[in-house]
């Protein structure tokens, strides 16, 4: 009966490392240049998520990373590492929040991001200031570097969908999903040029704060 026992184990074992698969992706525009900080993901993804936390921090009067992909279920903590007040908010549909005026020394606050969609950061004293979390139903996803290339591991299986998003990105929304036929490598080059940066431009003119601080 061990014997058994221990038999069924490995190959339950080893089905789940069959199932195991890497896609190695490389991201390019229209003119053949690479795009960073772009999201891929599978889905579907399985039907239990764990919890997790990811940080989206405050430096130098930008949100950093300026693109968080998250899975849904995760904890986003919001540090503040300027020597100045934030007032953060998003009036997004997937989450709408307000973190009010948080201090560099303040604990930072934490929230649970328990549904899909993309979540649009602002601060309120600090207009310039714009940031993405994109929360996907799925621990499979990645983000293309600034080579855009990405590294995406998930457990392939029959009708998932690979899905891409960047704020930049001008192709229509139905191209922006392929059917996973296939492991290995794959190119994606973008058939439309691309947005213009969203961020808005860093007033040149500000007063100096504290000890010399432009806030």
């Amino acid at each position: 009966m061990m014997r058994k026992s221990a038999l069924l184990l490995l190959l339950a074992l080893l089905g789940t490392l069959a199932q195991a698969a890497g896609l190695e992706i490389t991201l390019l525009d229209k003119q053949g240049q690479p795009l960073r900080d772009a999201v891929f993901w599978v889905e579907p993804g399985p039907t239990a998520s764990a919890s997790s936390s990811a940080l989206m921090d405050q430096q130098k009067r930008q949100f950093s990373p300026y693109i968080l992909p998250v899975q849904v279920g995760t904890t986003v903590t919001f540090p503040n590492s300027d020597p100045i007040n934030h007032h953060v908010y998003s009036f997004s549909p997937a989450k709408r929040f307000e973190l009010r005026l948080h201090q560099q020394n303040a604990t930072p606050q934490e929230l649970r991001f328990d549904q899909p969609g993309l979540i649009t950061l602002g601060c309120n004293i600090h207009d310039w200031m714009l940031g993405f979390i994109l929360v996907v139903d799925t621990p499979w996803f990645a983000q293309t570097d600034a080579q855009g290339r990405a590294q995406l591991q998930f457990e392939a299986a029959a009708g998932q969908t690979l899905h891409l998003w960047h704020p930049r990105i001008a192709d229509p929304q139905d191209s922006m999903r392929r059917a996973m036929t296939g492991v290995g490598a794959l190119t994606w080059q973008l058939s439309a040029p691309l947005k213009k940066d969203p961020r808005p431009n860093v007033p040149k003119a500000r007063p100096q704060g504290k000890g010399g601080y432009v806030p």
